[in-house]
């Protein structure tokens, strides 16, 4: 057994690879002892609270730390071996990578847990749909950023001069941010109406000459269905550059109209018309706030009456100004006011 073990592979014996085998092994056996035990320890201790977020950090680090442990040992255990400088040093940086990667996971995988839970699954206010989720928008940034920085950090690792490949693409980069300037004008119109919240999905707007309903948002463009039922795609950078009119805002709809009455029905009912109007703008269902009726205009065959009015913002506005209407036509013809 013992001439077995002295027998030399790749200038080593099999003792010298059964531990570095040994020790690789070891960490990772390590590693998983370490996570279990972590899990047990801090879980007793999180009973104590009434928050699961530190449960779901325990559960997050439960990995890395099994693969850190892991990555060691493979470390440790090549050290044991005899191995040209070359190889031992592009190992090591290897190994080193490797730890980058495994923090850069972790730490995306808590950036991405405290996101769920400090920031809503929607954006704040109005808007909420699945295109203008914020969530997901600030963990892809957030993602996007940590893997550019682990990145840099992996080349500098291997030996890479980041600073001349960075001098490289710094005239392709300028160029490609030249031909997206359009794209990120989109982007960052979004993220105005994020923060700004001038409007929600399904809300009736006026913006560029267009006035319609917003029935999609995305992160470059959106959408609106105009009254005449067409649909106009809108890029977003437009919403940071242009007055919005939000008329689904508005607490209620204003309706105005001008009635025609013949000068012959008389003062008094002309006086009576205007009563007329403004209980049947305030007492019919459907109706909202408090309206105005006065006598606008006057001549030798006819008077003007101009009617306002409010509709409620979830009346339905053709039904309502249909009943408003008939009940005009109704109460005059029953006091025997003539419309001319």
């Amino acid at each position: 057994m013992q001439e077995f073990l002295q027998v030399s592979i790749g200038g080593n014996t099999v003792q010298q690879w059964l531990y570095a085998l040994g020790f690789i092994v070891g960490g990772f056996l390590g590693g998983k002892l370490c996570a279990l035990l972590l899990s047990a320890v801090v879980k007793h201790i999180c009973r104590k609270t009434s928050s699961s977020l530190d449960d779901s950090i325990v559960e997050t680090a439960k990995q890395p730390l099994t693969w850190l442990l892991t990555i060691g040992g493979i470390g440790y255990g090549i050290s044991r071996v005899n191995l040209h400088e070359i190889h031992l040093l592009w190992v090591n940086r290897i190994l080193a990578a490797l730890i980058i990667v495994v923090l850069a996971r972790t730490i995306a995988a808590l950036l991405d847990l405290f996101i769920g839970r400090c920031i809503p699954e929607k954006a704040p206010g109005p808007l909420s749909k699945r295109e203008t989720d914020i969530q997901p928008l600030l963990r892809k940034i957030s993602r996007t950023l940590i893997w550019l920085i682990a990145g840099v950090l992996i080349l500098r690792t291997l030996g890479y001069n980041v600073s001349a490949l960075m001098a490289g693409l710094g005239l392709g980069g300028a160029a490609l941010a030249l031909a997206s300037k359009d794209t990120l004008s989109n982007f960052f119109g979004s993220i105005t109406v994020f923060v700004d919240r001038p409007f929600s999905l399904n809300d009736r707007i006026k913006i560029a000459g267009y006035d319609g309903i917003i029935t999609d948002m995305g992160i470059r463009t959106s959408r609106l269905r105009t009254m005449e039922n067409r649909t106009v795609i809108i890029p977003n950078s437009i919403f940071a550059a242009t007055p919005i009119e939000n008329i689904t805002a508005a607490p209620n709809i204003k309706v105005s109209q001008t009635l025609t009455i013949q000068t012959k029905s008389g003062r008094e009912k002309m006086e009576q018309a205007l009563v007329l109007l403004r209980e049947i703008g305030s007492t019919l269902e459907g109706t909202d706030g408090n309206p105005e009726a006065g006598l606008t205009a006057v001549s030798g065959s006819t008077c003007q009456i101009t009617f306002i009015f409010y509709l409620a913002k979830d009346a339905d506005y053709i039904a309502t100004l249909n009943a408003v209407n008939l009940a005009v036509l109704r109460r005059f013809e029953d006091a025997g006011i003539l419309l001319g």
